[in-house]
């Protein structure tokens, strides 16, 4: 989804980013565990990484599943309410599963956001899917 809209934005001539949770991991927070301390401090260098491409005028898309709602006030707050918009792709497990590109779901363990741990559904999103 939001590679799409890169290139509907792009398209119609804007300066625009994905930064994508996956892509971040192989590279800024490779080695981070994938427990919560291990998300919080991805989420947090993620924030850090989008607010400095959006002052150097990119809009940036920040993709990533971000199950805790206080690191989601966290990259509110670092980035700017004014400049940060939510969006809350709402599926089920079961959807999630069927599209699991990474093959979490897939390989089980501890590592999938509503079942091995809490996903806080966002109540204030911009926007809903």
């Amino acid at each position: 989804l939001a590679y799409a809209v890169e290139r509907r934005l792009f398209d119609m001539g804007r300066a625009v980013f994905v930064l994508d949770g996956q892509n971040l991991r192989h590279d800024l927070n490779k080695g981070l565990p994938q427990d919560r301390v291990g998300r919080t401090e991805n989420w947090r260098r993620a924030a850090h990484v989008a607010r400095q491409f959006n002052e150097a005028g990119l809009l940036t898309l920040a993709a990533f599943v971000a199950p805790d709602a206080e690191g989601r006030e966290q990259a509110k707050a670092l980035i700017g309410a004014d400049r940060l918009l939510t969006v809350y792709v709402q599926a089920s497990p079961l959807v999630c599963a069927e599209r699991d590109p990474q093959g979490l779901y897939a390989a089980g363990g501890d590592n999938i956001p509503g079942e091995s741990f809490p996903y806080d559904v966002p109540l204030n999103a911009d926007l809903v899917i």
